[in-house]
């Protein structure tokens, strides 16, 4: 059995559907509220969107570069030499660390990003 401390989460989900809707209702009355409401949201979309163009492109610009980086080491490689390549300190495998670790910064930037928002 659940305890009535913690609802179960069908439950909760009623209720933020509920309080949201009631929210909304609310702002939508009070014609100010909602204008400044949507100006905020603009504004903090707009924000974000440059943020995340500026960071797409850039990290669209690395991939590229790393694609064609393994690409140009694929055709550099003679065919007979792929005798001992997992051993190796292999760059594609380094590569692949470095975007791991750059979506990780990423979405830790995201997530600050999201929690200053909600905190407006």
């Amino acid at each position: 059995m659940t305890s009535n401390n913690s609802p179960n989460p069908i439950q909760q989900g009623l209720r933020i559907a509920i309080g949201a809707t009631a929210s909304a209702v609310e702002t939508i009355q009070d014609r100010e509220r909602f204008n400044q409401k949507i100006s905020e949201l603009t504004r903090d979309l707009q924000a974000k969107s440059e943020v995340w163009a500026q960071k797409g492109a850039l990290t669209e610009e690395e991939a590229k570069k790393m694609i064609e980086d393994f690409f140009n080491q694929k055709n550099d490689v003679p065919k007979s030499s792929n005798k001992n390549q997992s051993g190796d300190s292999n760059p594609s495998r380094e590569d692949l660390r470095t975007l791991t670790q750059e979506v990780i910064s990423l979405r830790e930037e995201l997530n600050k990003l999201n929690s200053k928002s909600s905190e407006n």
